[in-house]
């Protein structure tokens, strides 16, 4: 796999050359952090999904999406969806509409209950949620790891991926009125493949660091697996990782890696929870479903080392963090 640097602007809604065989699957999501006046200790959070997938029917959440088929890459049939984390409770099905979604040369927009639209203008993206939410994304001029990013991986046959991502981006905006300031995520997904469970991270550090760490697995077998780490001067990559979760609703999750210059670890401290539950029936008999579990999280204890020196930098270095851990649990056909 190698990630490429790409115009975001002219990569992020073109779709006209993927190919679209049955079970395949678009979706573009945002995360955005934001502050939390009341409670800085837990950021404000909200994530937002736009995804249409060449299926016949599948549920989200027991809504039930039945999609006209074959789709059409300008009008997708689809669904939005959103969860919103206000600082003090997390507001499940925040969005949750079956829509269509308008796919043009520079913006996605949909006809939903409560309209939503996503547009690109140079390297400002604007994310509007009915007339009481709009959120500014302003790409980074900075490091590599924080700009626009594509790669794409065959996983068998012609099965695979490909993953268009802003790992950091600076957050405005207005939220029912009053402004807003934080960072933000982006990533556009195409799969032609199972989805398999996964752990995930995406967290932005006050001093400029910016980490995401992956493990894909099927069977208690790792798929694919590392540890990306910008520490706001250099980066690090660490293959050789491992992720532990403890706790049931609102865990922590301990995570650590290494290679041949340097050691990480930290703890992945959970503050609220919401889920997707994606159900369907593979070749129409066999019910599957894919438990899609996202946590508003917080990082401590985290230890850089190098393994020459010796020397250590801490959380006094890279400053507070905030971000989003996932846990998918099942296995989507």
């Amino acid at each position: 796999m190698v990630e490429l640097r790409v115009d975001f602007a002219k990569k992020v809604f073109d779709i006209r050359h993927e190919p679209m065989p049955k079970g395949s699957w678009w979706w573009w999501f945002w995360l955005f952090f934001f502050n939390n006046p009341k409670n800085p200790d837990k950021p404000r959070q909200l994530m937002i999904l736009w995804s249409a997938k060449n299926e016949k029917t599948i549920y989200c959440n027991d809504m039930k999406l039945d999609i006209k088929l074959p789709l059409d890459r300008t009008n997708l049939d689809g669904a939005v969806a959103a969860w919103y984390f206000d600082g003090n409770r997390m507001h499940h099905n925040f969005l949750l509409d079956k829509c269509h979604i308008k796919v043009g040369k520079d913006s996605i927009s949909t006809d939903s209950k409560t309209p939503t639209s996503f547009a690109v203008n140079g390297t400002k993206s604007v994310v509007r949620i009915g007339r009481k939410m709009e959120f500014i994304a302003k790409e980074n001029t900075g490091d590599s790891f924080k700009k626009s990013l594509y790669h794409s991986d065959k996983l068998l046959g012609n099965m695979g991926y490909s993953i268009l991502k802003l790992n950091h981006t600076e957050l405005t905006g207005k939220l029912e009125g009053k402004n807003i300031k934080g960072t933000a995520y982006f990533q556009r997904v195409f799969v032609n493949a199972p989805a398999i469970p996964w752990y995930w991270g995406i967290f932005h550090f006050e001093k400029g660091a910016a980490m995401t760490y992956t493990n894909h697995f099927v069977f208690g077998k790792n798929v694919k697996k590392d540890i990306s780490f910008f520490d706001g001067k250099d980066m690090h990559i660490f293959k050789n990782m491992k992720v532990v979760r403890k706790g049931t609703d609102i865990p922590n999750f301990e995570v650590s890696g290494e290679n041949e210059k340097s050691r990480i670890s930290f703890t992945v401290k959970s503050y609220a929870h919401s889920s997707w539950i994606f159900r369907k029936r593979a070749f129409g008999l066999i019910p599957n479903r894919l438990v899609y579990n996202e946590y508003p999280a917080t990082i401590s204890d985290i230890m850089l080392e190098d393994r020459k020196t010796g020397k250590k930098k801490t959380s006094e270095d890279f400053g507070t963090a905030v971000g989003n851990a996932e846990h998918t649990t099942g296995l989507l056909l």
